[in-house]
Order: C-alpha cells, then structure tokens, then sequence
C-alpha cells in the first residue's frame, strides 16, 4: 500500500488534532486551527457535543471523573495503609528526619542536596508544634518512647507521594490516551511497592518525584496551547512548568534531569516556530524564546536561589554543619566559637591541635609502637604520636620556630619572668602562614617528628612520632614543619585559634599531618593513628587550634571580636555551600552493601533493605512490583521495535497503521519514551554510590509506556475514545472485549504482585523463612531472616 498524499492526509491531521493529541506536533495549518478549535472549546460546546451523543450512559460520559476517583482512592489507601507502623526511625528518615529537626531547632547542618524537600518535611513538622528536640540518630530508635509526632510528619510526606497517581493519570489523558489507558498507567504506579515504600516514609525522593510529574504535566497543558500563544492560560501554563521545576531541583540535583526533557522539548519547538514556512517572523520567535528564557531558566534559578536564602534566614545558629564550611562563614552563625574566642597565636603559645573533620585531638605519651605490627611490619618502637577523643594534660604542645632560636629563648625568658611585652614586640613573634615551626610536646618535652617509615595502619603514609629535645642534627629536619593557612592571602596571614584551618606540613619529606576515624589496637590505646599523607591539600588534613593555654577571652573582647566579623552576603555563602554540595556529592564512592549498577534496574535484579526488626522477623525492603517493572520493560521494548518496523516502512513507502496512530505513537509516546530515557541513562555517567531508589523517576514513564503500548495495540477510532481534558466526558469507554480483558489481565497481575509483597514494602507482617524464600524471586533478592 502507497502512503497517501499530502492533500489527503490534511483532513486525517485536522481529525487526529481534534482528537486530544496533546503532544503531537503538527505540521499543517489544518491541524493547527482543528487544535485550537478544540482547546477552546467552551461549556456550551461541551454541551452541544453531550446532546449529539445522546446515547452515551452517564458511566461512560463521567467515566473519566470516575477513574480519577479511582486512582486517587488506590494512591491513599496503599500509602495511607498502616502509616504508624513501624513506630521506628526507618531508613533515610535517619538523615532527612534529623536535618527537619535542625530546621525547627534553627542549627546549622550541611547535605549534599538543595533545601526545599527538607524544608517542606520541617513545615510539617512545625504545623503539628514538633520543637525538633528529637535527631533520628539511627535506624530502629523508637519514635513512640522519644516523644516524636511522626505519623502526622509520615502523613505530611505522603501527601506528596499519592499525588503522583493522578498526576500520572491526568498526564496521560491530557496527552491524548483514552480512560482505559490512563487509568491502566496510573494504577499500576499506584501499586507499585517500591513508590510505596518511598512515598510513606521521611523521605526526600517522592516530594522531588511530585515536582517532577506537576513539571511535565504542565508542559503538557502549555504546549497543547501553542496555537494560543501569549494569553492567560499560555502564561499560566508555562510559569507553571518553570515553578515546577524549580521546585524539583530545589529537593535535589537529579531534577536537572526533568529540565533537560523539558528543555529539550522547548528547543524541538522552538525549531519548528523558527521554520519560515509557518509565516513566522523573527520577531515572533524572539517573543517565543524570550518567554520560554524567562520562565523555564529564569524563574527555577530564581526559586533555586531563594530557598537557599530561606535556607541561611531559618538556619543562624551553630550546628554540626559548621566544620564544612571556611572560618568566615562560620563566624556568621551565631554562638559559633570562633565568634567567642578567636586570638592571634604566639610563639611560645601552648596549644591545643583538633583535627577539623574527626574531632580528634593531637595526643602523645611516653608509650612505644610494638617492635611488630600485626601484619609482621616492623615499627620504629619511637614514641607513640596518636589522634585522641578528649582533650587532657597530654595534648599541649608549644609553638617554636625553626630558627632564631636564641632571640626566641630571651623572648621566652621575659614571658616566664612575667614581664609584659609591648604589643608592637609581641607581634614579631605571631605566628602566620607558611612559617616553619617545631612543635614540642609539653609532657613529655619531645618535638613532633615524621619519618621514612610506614605508619602502623597505612602502610602508604609515614609513620609520626617525637624526637627528644637534645636530637641530633639527623633528627632536628624530620621536626620542622611548614605551618600552612587555608585560604591565606599572604605571608603575613596570622594564625588564630579557632578560625584559622591549618595543615602541618613536613619540610623534609612534603607529607601532612592525618588522621582518619579507624581506632589503633589496643596498644594504642584506641585512638586515631596519626600519619604522614603524602597528599598535603586533601580535606582531611586540616586542623583547628581550639584553645591556647591560660588565655580565655573577658566579656569585652569577646563583644570586640564579634565587632571585628566580617559580615558576607547570600551570594558568597551561596557560592560557598555550593562548591561544597557538589564535592562531596561526587566523593559519595564508598562501597554501600545495597548498592547495585544502573544496568541492573529496569530488571528489578536487587532491592534496598530499610528496616529490619529480628525479635518480629519483619523488614521493610525497598523492592518495585516485579510484574509491573518487567511488563513496562516490555512495553519498552514494544515501542522500539514498533517504531524500528514503522520507520522501515516508511522508508518503503508502506502504510502498515493508521497515520493517526502512528503520528500518536510517534510524538506523544516518543516525549514518554524520551522522558524515561532522559531520567535513567545519566547515571551510567556518575560516579557516585546509586541505589534502586535513584530508577523511580523513570520506572514511572516506564509504567507510563504500558499505556502507550496499550493505546497503540486495542484503540484505533481516537476521536471516540480519548479525551479532550483529564476531567472532560468520555465518549466511549471500552474500545473491545479483548481491551477490556487485556486490561482486567493486567491489572489483575498488578495487585496480586502487590500483595504478595506487600510485607516487604510496609514491614508490617512476621514471616516464616519459607515465606521469605518464597518472595525471593531472584536469588539476588537479599533479604534478611531466611532461615
């Protein structure tokens, strides 16, 4: 069969317009005024088309109110289901229930994601009167003993996760797929036990998702109005898009994804208003460009930037977050220490060195490295130099230069002699960046050395210990140390107890000083190790000096010190918090045991354990609905196959399907197909730890594509079976029995998948290990109590 020519497709166009194609570009003047024609349609045309279809029942005429009721009473009752149980800390509610509580609290915290879903979790929490005093420190800690409102602030979060079912729906529908075929798309995400789980939870993920499914809604609806452009509801539709995803970025940085459909989408048009075919000038593309600039760029940065803002407004006071950030911008919050008791550093000073990201204080004693370590490496047996928890008599060391030391014994005699130093002579002897430095320890009068030879836990860093005051010429350069200041801006920077971040930095061999969390053997009494890393401009070499011996600041220096802050505006600390989001965003590397590969997810291959409880034997485990993930995965590959084989055809000059079913499938399934696209194959680019939570965005477009594939298969009269709006009559409702088999089968297979496993997704169920088993349906499916 020969494709027909274009003076008989024109009519076919104008039909397939008035049809509800909401995201199919069309290409001739025809479609153009069929569309525009049925966007406007009016209550009384609405009620001119009931009177012409008087043999339409009332269930099929408000059969699309009818499903979206549907959808939305599914959406509550299985995020609403048992929404106290567990009464325990579960999961990611340990970060995000913590951070909400620092918001209420108005303390300082720092995360790798942008504020707004954290913020939103907090409001909940503040409308219900929590005061925050709870910080969700671990999984399994008991809400209920702890005084925490918790179902209000699960009830809260899930408002957001059983939106996205009818978003789903309304979607479909706007994009021209019948009742059938949005309902189908959107009970499918209703039931599916990983959007569950997440959407009922203390989590960031379902609020982002919502965000998401309101942002391609609305560009949707905006797009239907092309052939509007400029009025109220063109407007209105797109500042809505750009607010939507504003706000889905502003919960986290994965909502970039839904800007680059978005943004794609936008360029696709652009380029088909530019064509000077379509009689327009380019005066009328700028006018295009410069709206979709405005709200699509413009408004989500702008959004962006005043959460943030709100963010800095609500969190003024000090908290654990401050150790991220520099000195200054730590010196803006208030009760911070460096705002109470920053004085400049002397030499002769005895200080106290705190590494800035453990905590651990700079410790050494008169205890010695055994001969052999465990692993048969042999030690130097010097004096042991070690990272302790607390501060004591052990972790005072004296500031001294590496030169110049008889004018500094003289200096050192008038300070014990209690003479009092003019300050223009004191300030000879401060102590700045880049200045080589020993240090001595106080108890045991031995100097801080570093040399060749392996440190007792790192076997690739040098091990630190002391050298006795009356050393040897050999010992006297492994002493001297080169005093760096992060962010100095010259020679003549001066240290400062508590606001200066320093690294201690060998000038005979170029390592720094280190510490890391992992506890020495008993023989170190389970301290830190200390140790030389021979990359000194790592984070994790900075340190803080906390304290000076003696020196303690009176009322009235502290108000001067106070006086002497720099203040810093929105967009330093903006900038600030960002660079800091993104670095430790892609250090996110460590090994995690549920991680698993971006491959991995479309075939539902592992899931995420949440929350065990072994005296009930119950867990929540993050798993999708097996049927649904593996019946959209076909649905996928339904539609490339499709579009392989109508291309072919093409290419033939052969009409195989309706054109107006292909032009459906082509550029409304396309923007679905190219949505689930856009949302999963980025992560094959990150480095970063990723988990199954981090597919759901896509498995949504993913369900979505069932209904695609649906359409495509059992409607094949549009005009009669999709609809004008979501919440529009119907004019018909089953296209055929084997429709409407096809669609109880499927739906069918749904809820009895997420039956079965529903104990899983609400952890709410005692189950034998033979039930366990029985749910394991792949043996990668770790789940816990299986015997």
């Amino acid at each position: 069969m020969r494709i027909d020519e274009p003076s008989q497709l024109k009519g076919r166009s104008s039909k397939r317009k008035s049809a509800g194609d909401g995201v199919v570009h069309s290409d001739t003047l025809s479609a153009a005024q069929a569309t525009a024609a049925h966007d406007d349609a009016s209550p009384s045309s609405d009620d001119s088309q009931r009177k012409k279809s008087g043999g339409v029942s009332g269930l099929v005429r408000n059969s699309s109110t009818y499903a979206f009721m549907l959808v939305v009473v599914v959406s509550v009752a299985t995020r609403y289901w048992r929404i106290w149980d567990p009464a325990q800390v579960v999961f990611d509610e340990v970060h995000f229930g913590k951070f909400a509580s620092y918001y209420l609290r108005r303390e300082y915290y720092f995360d790798v994601h942008p504020p707004l879903a954290k913020m939103l979790i907090a409001l909940g929490g503040w409308l219900i009167g929590y005061d925050g005093h709870f910080l969700f420190e671990k999984i399994g800690l008991d809400y209920m003993a702890n005084g925490v409102p918790y179902i209000m602030m699960r009830t809260w979060v899930a408002c957001f996760g059983l939106a996205i079912p009818p978003l789903v729906y309304m979607t479909m529908a706007e994009s021209g797929y019948s009742v059938v075929a949005a309902t189908m798309a959107a009970l499918l995400v209703a039931l599916d036990n990983a959007l569950v789980t997440q959407g009922r939870l203390i989590l960031l993920d379902n609020i982002m998702i919502f965000f998401m499914m309101a942002a391609v809604y609305a560009y949707v609806r905006f797009f239907k109005l092309r052939y509007r452009a400029f009025g109220t509801q063109w407007w209105t539709w797109l500042l809505t898009t750009g607010t939507m995803l504003g706000c889905a970025v502003s919960c986290k940085l994965v909502g970039l994804l839904t800007i680059g459909l978005v943004g794609g989408a936008v360029l696709h048009d652009l380029w088909r208003i530019i064509d000077i075919r379509r009689g327009s000038t380019m005066h009328d593309f700028a006018r295009h460009f410069a709206a979709r600039a405005l709200a699509l760029i413009a408004v989500p940065f702008a959004l962006y930037l005043a959460f943030f803002y709100i963010h800095f407004a609500v969190l003024t006071h000090t908290g654990p977050g401050d150790a991220y950030h520099s000195s200054k911008f730590q010196m803006q919050l208030i009760d911070n220490p460096m705002t109470k008791s920053s004085f400049d550093v002397h030499y002769g000073d005895q200080i106290v060195i705190k590494h800035r990201t453990t905590g651990a204080y700079l410790d050494s004693s008169t205890a010695r490295y055994p001969l052999r370590y465990e692993d048969q490496r042999v030690s130097s047996q010097g004096q042991q130099v070690t990272g302790a928890p607390k501060m004591s008599e052990t972790s005072f060391w004296m500031v001294r230069p590496a030169s110049n030391q008889e004018a500094f014994q003289k200096y050192m005699e008038r300070r014990i002699a209690g003479e009092q130093i003019p300050d223009d002579e004191m300030e000879q002897w401060l102590v700045c960046h880049s200045d080589h430095i020993q240090l001595l320890h106080m108890n045991t009068t031995s100097f801080l050395r570093t040399h060749d030879v392996a440190s007792p836990m790192t076997a690739t860093n040098m091990e630190f210990t002391t050298a006795p005051l009356n050393q040897t010429a050999k010992t006297f350069a492994d002493t001297v140390w080169e005093l760096r200041v992060d962010g100095a801006s010259s020679n003549d920077t001066v240290v400062q107890t508590s606001s200066s971040f320093i690294r201690l930095v060998s000038t005979q061999h170029g390592v720094a000083m280190h510490t890391h969390k992992k506890k020495l053997p008993e023989w170190g009494r389970a301290h830190q190790e200390i140790n030389g890393n021979k990359k000194p401009d790592e984070k994790s070499n900075a340190w803080v000096i906390p304290l000076i011996r003696g020196r303690k600041a009176t009322d009235a220096e502290q108000a001067e010190m106070k006086r002497k802050i720099k203040k810093i505006g929105f967009f330093e600390k903006y900038a600030e918090l960002q660079g800091l989001m993104i670095k430790h965003n892609n250090a996110l590397t460590s090994v995690h045991p549920f991680q698993s590969a971006p491959i991995s997810w479309p075939f539902l291959t592992r899931g995420v354990s949440f929350w065990t409880n072994s005296k009930d034997r119950k867990q929540i485990y993050l798993l999708g609905n097996p049927v649904g993930w593996w019946m959209a995965d076909g649905a996928l590959f339904v539609y490339a196959v499709v579009m392989v084989a109508l291309a072919l055809c093409g290419r033939r000059n052969v009409t195989i399907v309706d054109p107006v079913a292909h032009r459906h499938m082509l550029r409304s399934g396309g923007f679905i197909a190219l949505a689930w696209v856009a949302h999963y194959f980025p992560f094959f680019m990150m480095g970063r730890s990723l988990f199954l939570h981090h597919y759901l965005p896509a498995a949504i477009f993913a369900y979505m594509m069932v209904g695609v594939a649906f359409q495509f298969i059992f409607v094949h009269e549009y005009q009669r079976f999709t609809l004008r709006r979501w919440n529009a009559s119907a004019r018909a409702l089953v296209p055929s029995g084997a429709a409407l088999v096809g669609f109880a089968l499927i739906i069918a297979l749904q809820v009895a998948s997420f039956l079965y496993f529903a104990p899983l997704a609400y952890g709410t169920t005692t189950m034998s290990p033979e039930q366990v088993r029985g749910r394991m349906l792949l043996p990668s499916y770790d789940l816990h109590f299986q015997k």
